[in-house]
């Protein structure tokens, strides 16, 4: 017996399968710094590197566009998204408040064995504090502030905390303007926290993990306003060039 309804079905599903699969993969690239925060994304580019045809690319663009971490302007097409001030804000105050209950429900089931866990990830952190500051870091600091979560024992709490780490990791950028000071002094507040947690000091840990978040915001804003500062003086710089070479024209072709 035939079942015409059947084929169209497993067309659909290795059409959505692959859509998905472009979709992960170009967010990869994001991720992995192949593609930069304010960089453009051309269909054609992204097919070619990807051995697909344009079509997914769209798809998996449009789908990045709808989670935030695409831009799309008419006439001037897709650029991966920079996170704003706003957005930042935002985002660290979430992770505020959802880390501060991770670590209270961490302590209250914390075991040896996780404890142990939770220092080798500060380990990774610590021995890239002297390097230059890449994506890697952020991801092991993810990897530190995830495990905490982890050892609370709630999994949305962990899966809400890693969504508001993508929207972090993935769209800021790590080219320039960074205090090399900082990864030290992230790394030491990561090891007073596991003090605390070792003494199951909850109000200690707590106390320290909402400072780490504070300044690990104050540094992503003044970060922001420093590029803005740049792109204001490109911008006046471009313009004042533009109109000393309209002068220029003007005063060898004057008008009649």
């Amino acid at each position: 017996m035939n079942y015409p309804l059947k084929q169209p079905k497993t067309k659909s599903r290795g059409s959505e399968n692959l859509s998905v699969r472009v979709y992960n993969e170009i967010k990869n690239l994001i991720l992995c710094n192949e593609i930069m925060p304010g960089q453009k994304l051309h269909h054609q580019q992204l097919s070619e590197r990807l051995g697909v045809s344009r079509t997914p690319v769209r798809e998996a663009l449009t789908r990045l566009v709808q989670e935030g971490y695409v831009a799309f302007l008419p006439n001037r097409g897709f650029t991966c998204k920079e996170i704003r001030m706003q957005e930042a804000e935002e985002l660290y105050d979430l992770r505020e408040a959802l880390e501060a209950f991770a670590v209270q429900k961490a302590i209250e089931k914390l075991t040896d064995a996780g404890l142990d866990q939770l220092r080798e990830k500060m380990d990774l952190y610590g021995g890239d504090v002297q390097n230059r500051f890449t994506r890697e870091r952020l991801m092991y600091d993810q990897d530190i502030h995830l495990e905490i979560a982890q050892l609370a024992g709630n999994e949305t709490l962990k899966k809400t905390l890693g969504h508001v780490f993508e929207r972090i990791v993935l769209k800021r950028r790590t080219d320039g303007l960074y205090d090399a000071a900082r990864g030290v002094n992230a790394h030491q507040q990561h090891l007073r926290l596991l003090q605390a947690m070792e003494q199951r000091n909850i109000a200690e840990a707590v106390s320290i993990v909402r400072a780490h978040i504070r300044k690990g915001k104050q540094n992503v804003l003044s970060d922001l306003e420093q590029r803005l500062a740049i792109r204001e003086l490109r911008t006046t710089a471009t313009v004042e060039k533009s109109e000393n070479q309209t002068q220029r024209k003007e005063e060898k072709w004057p008008q009649i």
